[in-house]
């Protein structure tokens, strides 16, 4: 690389890397290969130990030291070799992380650290022996709220205090206190997730753990004649409005009992995530931080990667592009007064990743920089990243059997089938298919998103059917759309009782969104009890394209302005409309030239049909593929709409496509069911 992102980025704010360190199996870690140290050292001026210093690896509860009501932190060597490594490298450290309800030993809650859990079925456990990490525990054996306080205010105190007796405390410059204390898909109250630390403590654990912290930092750091460390409280999806709502509530919450987080000073900072897709709203997350700057004194960018939903050629550019734009954001919010002090990509390698397969860093497997990388220091000096490569659709119908092609297993991952979740899928036989042999599986499920996904990317914007067999002991099985800009809100638009755990035949047919670079849909479960996820098999998968279908009845249309400075004003009325529906588009105009065109890039290099309606008062409409000539001229039914058909060929080679609506008049249009099918 003829750059260094620490030195691009020295007048905004650090720039960092979560690592891990090399131990066992786990071979492919950062800290302890010379080649992936030397480039964090080249880089970044800031790391993350990725898990070296959470709960789970340093809470002594089984130390000599330990008593009911004192919890000893006892730093493991990987953290301890980790914090080294940045130390003689000049390297700064984000803390990461005093309290968090995952990766934290159960036995901390429990009294006599005895942790006691309720047995999972001995036939479930057999089957899937996997269940027995997941099982909860009895209550019974819960220590007091007061004890619990107790433990945690032990632990982050010596976890204080040995970072500053160790010498750590020069280069650790802030810590996350809490992590990820708000969950509002719990449903609970006050918004914070249902754990052992608020069922035991209450919603206000959050507070206290603040409260140890500052207290902890005060008192041991008076003795010393270095800094303190700035305390942080972190969470994902941390720019969703009404998650932001709640995490900001919660700081702000006080009892008869205490202040709050925010009245009693005691936090300095907010830490965003960043977990991120390459089509997630950049405008929401601005937003965050200048609301988040607005309550504290720094804000953190702490998790950052941003997973490609693009599986084509382009995959990487349209993540480099969103890098930039987001950087570019990040500029712009300090610019207008916005915090960020420190920005932390979540991993140094594609390969290393936490969520691999989607590759979501800036480094690949060989430490060589992706486009991601460059476009960092663009967000900079303002060059462009160039256009993305035109591709060529597959739009022909698919049919999946998932039996073995010239005797080879079927690759069914080759044609865009995946888990969504934590377990894989995988293919079954010996005649456990609807026909044949084969059949998909998705057997293991312990949560209620995951599910069997299929990439019908090439279809974006478009209506089509999808078929498939499903078998289930669910109460249903359903067909759903996962739109990358929100996965948790997808749309079921198929559904078939499968409660006899017999194979049935679900269809469906959908409108896939446009505005994104790639799209999924996915085979999904309805269960008749809560907290019961069944498996799920499906074969013989059919995909059909339907066409291009826009009536203007959604949020969103295909719709865009067209014109060379007079421009038309676009909008969606329900005055005027085809029987069809209610709505239609309306193009108001002051000028000839002021016209409109839609999107039709998928059918580059095809044959068409179109059809649409147009109301107007000028008396001749003409349409056609913009940048040629019209494809014809149409008479203007006096008062009402005219249908106008009209077939056409889409040229090949262009990188887009669109087709232009426009009038011999400046007149007003309205535009409505418009509908484009392969010739």
């Amino acid at each position: 690389m003829d750059f260094k992102l620490k030195d691009i980025y020295k007048d905004y704010f650090k720039i960092g890397v979560a690592c891990e360190r090399i131990n066992g199996r786990f071979t492919n870690h950062e800290i302890g290969n010379p080649a992936k140290e030397a480039l964090m050292a080249e880089q970044f001026n800031s790391m993350t130990c990725a898990n070296e210093l959470k709960p789970m690896y340093n809470m002594g509860f089984n130390s000599p030291d330990a008593t009911e009501e004192f919890l000893p932190f006892v730093p493991n060597e990987n953290a301890v070799a980790m914090l080294s490594f940045a130390r003689d490298n000049g390297l700064k450290v984000r803390g990461h992380v005093m309290v968090w309800h995952s990766q934290c030993p159960k036995e901390i809650f429990a009294k006599g650290y005895n942790a006691v859990t309720i047995p999972t079925d001995p036939e479930k456990l057999k089957a899937n022996p996997h269940l027995k990490f997941f099982e909860k525990l009895n209550p019974e054996c819960y220590v007091s709220r007061e004890v619990l306080l107790k433990r945690i205010k032990s632990y982050i105190y010596n976890l204080v205090k040995w970072t500053y007796e160790s010498g750590f405390a020069q280069i650790i410059y802030a810590w996350d206190v809490v992590n990820e204390a708000i969950e509002l898909a719990d449903k609970t109250e006050t918004g914070v997730r249902k754990s052992y630390w608020s069922e035991i403590i209450g919603p206000d654990y959050i507070y206290w753990a603040f409260r140890f912290a500052r207290d902890a930092v005060d008192e041991i750091s008076a003795g010393y004649d270095y800094g303190k460390p700035l305390l942080f409280y972190n969470d994902y999806n941390e720019f969703d409005p009404e998650k932001k709502k709640a995490i900001i509530a919660n700081l702000g919450r006080s009892t008869a009992e205490h202040g709050s987080v925010f009245s009693e000073h005691l936090i300095d900072g907010i830490g965003m995530q960043g977990h991120l897709s390459d089509t997630n709203d950049i405008d929401l997350y601005y937003q965050a931080i200048m609301d988040y700057s607005a309550l504290v004194d720094e804000v953190h960018i702490t998790e950052l990667d941003v997973k490609c939903t693009s599986s084509g050629v382009n995959a990487f550019y349209y993540q480099a592009d969103f890098y930039k734009r987001l950087f570019e954001a990040i500029l712009k919010a300090n610019k207008n007064g916005g915090k960020v002090t420190s920005v932390t990509v979540w991993g140094l390698t594609d390969d290393n990743s936490w969520i691999r397969g989607a590759n979501p860093l800036l480094f690949n497997g060989d430490l060589s920089p992706k486009l991601a990388c460059t476009a960092l220091k663009y967000a900079v000096t303002g060059e462009s990243l160039g256009e993305p490569e035109p591709v060529v659709l597959d739009l022909s119908d698919r049919f999946y059997d998932f039996e073995p092609v010239s005797g080879t297993k079927f690759d069914y991952a080759a044609v865009g089938f995946k888990n969504r979740g934590l377990f894989p899928i995988d293919l079954l036989k010996e005649g456990d298919g609807h026909s044949g042999n084969h059949c998909l599986a998705l057997e293991t499920r312990f949560d209620g998103w995951s599910g069997i996904l299929l990439d019908v990317s090439d279809f974006i914007g478009q209506t089509v059917k999808i078929g498939a067999w499903v078998k289930s002991p669910a109460k249903k099985v359903t067909l759903n759309v996962e739109h990358p800009n929100a996965p948790d809100k997808a749309e079921s638009f198929a559904t078939v009782d499968s409660s006899d755990d017999e194979w049935r035949y679900l269809e469906g047919e959908c409108t896939l969104p446009s505005d994104c670079h790639s799209v999924k849909v996915y085979f999904y479960t309805e269960e008749a009890s809560e907290g019961t996820f069944s498996p799920i098999y499906v074969d013989d998968v059919s995909l059909h394209l339907i066409g291009l279908k826009e009536s203007f009845e959604g949020d969103t249309n295909i719709a865009a302005i067209r014109g060379m400075g007079h421009l038309p004003f676009l909008s969606v009325t329900d005055t005027e409309a085809v029987t069809s529906g209610t709505r239609s588009l309306r193009v108001s105009r002051q000028e000839k030239d002021a016209t409109v065109k839609f999107d039709v890039s998928t059918y580059i290099g095809r044959d068409i049909n179109i059809s649409l309606y147009v109301k107007t008062a000028d008396t001749t409409i003409r349409v056609g593929i913009d940048g040629y000539e019209p494809l014809g001229e149409f008479t203007s039914a006096a008062g009402s709409f005219t249908h106008i058909t009209v077939p056409a060929s889409v040229p090949a080679g262009l990188r887009a496509a669109a087709l232009f609506v426009e009038t011999n008049g400046n007149a007003d249009m309205f535009i409505d069911d418009l509908f484009i099918t392969l010739a």
